[in-house]
């Protein structure tokens, strides 16, 4: 039991991104009409709508869409539950079974409608279960093989990544003049080789410095996006997500998994998560793409 709970925690690509949550809608709704126009699961024989199978999939499938599109605004309202930072294996099967329900609901109301089919308890289920069968058995097929792809893929790639990060910290360090970072409104100069991350948190950017051995975190009066443009000057710095820039020189491990990467940058911090948008660029960035 242990295993599957291991298993169903694992990262998996999530919905931050409403692009991704519409693509994926489009797919289903494709496939439910496929299935209904081909497969007919529904037996409606003389009861499609004017006697043709391929416009009665096209309603049954259009009113799955609407209902689909429709369910996006739990992600515009909670969008950090949808993030790939916090997706998972398991919250995916979640989102499976809910679309699925959403589409049975649809079908549902759309026999009613028609009066095909009395509104009651036991239809439902009863095209729920055709809905499962249908639909939902094979695409957890596709979702694991696409899961166990990315997850292979992103740990090939963190591999090649850490071993790259390891034959750089055997060089010796090169000696050269202190540089710079431009904080506003804060006095004392920062050097970039102490630099590991900065993060946008509400009113305040969160600066977080190595001295020492320890870190020390600043808290500042400034955007993100004011940080980045005076100091753009510095290839070191990486925007691996909306709300974090980070010092790729800082970076000690790559952790791969199927929803991205994960950075170690120092023992005394958590992990930076590199958004899905930013992966490819990430790549490219530790020159392996």
């Amino acid at each position: 039991m242990n295993w599957i709970l291991a298993i169903l925690r694992h990262p998996h690509p999530g919905y931050a991104n409403f692009s991704v949550y519409f693509t994926i809608s489009t797919a289903t709704a494709a496939g439910v009409f496929l299935i209904l126009s081909f497969l007919q699961p529904l037996n409606l024989g003389d009861r499609n709508i004017l006697g043709d199978p391929y416009i009665t999939a096209l309603v049954y499938a259009g009113g799955s869409y609407i209902t689909m599109l429709f369910s996006s605004i739990w992600i515009k309202l909670f969008p950090q539950f949808f993030s790939d930072e916090r997706w998972t294996l398991g919250k995916e099967i979640l989102m499976c079974i809910y679309q699925m329900v959403s589409i049975t609901t649809a079908m549902w109301l759309i026999n009613y409608t028609r009066g095909v089919f009395p509104l009651h308890i036991h239809g439902y289920f009863d095209m729920l279960w055709k809905v499962i069968l249908v639909g939902f058995f094979p695409y957890l097929v596709v979702l694991l093989i696409r899961h166990t792809y990315l997850m292979k893929r992103s740990l090939q790639k963190a591999a090649t990544m850490n071993i790259s990060l390891m034959l750089d910290n055997k060089e010796a360090p090169v000696e050269s003049a202190p540089q710079y970072i431009s904080l506003q409104r804060f006095i004392k100069p920062i050097d970039i080789n102490t630099f590991i991350s900065a993060e946008s948190k509400g009113d305040y950017l969160m600066v977080n410095i190595a001295r020492n051995g320890e870190v020390e975190e600043l808290a500042l009066t400034t955007t993100l996006e004011e940080f980045q443009t005076e100091n753009e000057h510095f290839e070191q710095l990486f925007r691996c997500r909306d709300e974090v820039i980070i010092n790729k020189n800082k970076i000690t491990w790559v952790e791969g998994n199927a929803a991205g990467y994960k950075l170690r940058m120092h023992p005394k911090l958590p992990s930076v998560f590199v958004s899905r948008e930013k992966a490819a660029e990430f790549r490219k960035q530790m020159d392996y793409c």
